[in-house]
């Protein structure tokens, strides 16, 4: 039977894109309105944040061996943050591609996949929602975004399988893309 644990964080406002990381056994995710980057780790129950600055932040993934290095989404851009989570300094960050969106939108949700493409969603900035104003998106440092669907409301809930075979994404609307 699996063990089902409830986390209250203090002053989150908007909390999404929660990613579990195996090799540290901890989750981390963000507070969209904060914004900020958190990780928990179960073992300690000991929760670490940072501010990003400004902007909306989306979603946080670890980079793949490389420890504190992770990818996030902040407005529009796809940026990649050093963030010693032991100091809890962000050293670095470098903003490696902005998706061609207007600047009332902002991205939502994103996941890897197996090949470690990174797919991403974008969706109106603010408290009225515009249908069909979002697009999905697939990046990777050689290739560039890709606008993979457009007239997207929200993404949400992104998933994709070990084998790359389907992939899974919950919309405002409840349909499977």
């Amino acid at each position: 039977m699996v063990n089902i644990e409830r986390l209250s964080v203090d002053g989150i406002t908007l909390g999404e894109g929660p990613h579990w990381d195996v090799k540290s056994q901890s989750l981390f995710f963000v507070d969209i309105r904060g914004p900020t980057l958190f990780k928990y780790t179960p073992a300690t129950e000991q929760i670490v944040s940072i501010k990003t600055g400004t902007d909306p932040v989306g979603f946080i993934i670890p980079v793949k061996g490389k420890k504190d290095h992770f990818v996030i989404g902040e407005k529009l851009n796809i940026t990649l943050i050093h963030w010693d989570t032991t100091s809890n300094q962000i050293v670095s960050k470098e903003v490696l591609d902005t998706l061609p969106e207007p600047s009332t939108n902002r991205i939502n949700d994103a996941k890897c996949d197996a090949s470690g493409r990174l797919w991403l969603g974008t969706m109106t900035d603010g408290k009225d929602i515009e249908d069909g104003a979002g697009s999905f998106y697939s990046y990777t440092k050689k290739g560039g975004v890709k606008k993979q669907l457009k007239k997207i409301t929200i993404s949400n809930g992104i998933a994709t399988p070990t084998n790359n075979e389907k992939f899974w994404e919950y919309t405002r609307y409840g349909c499977l893309a």
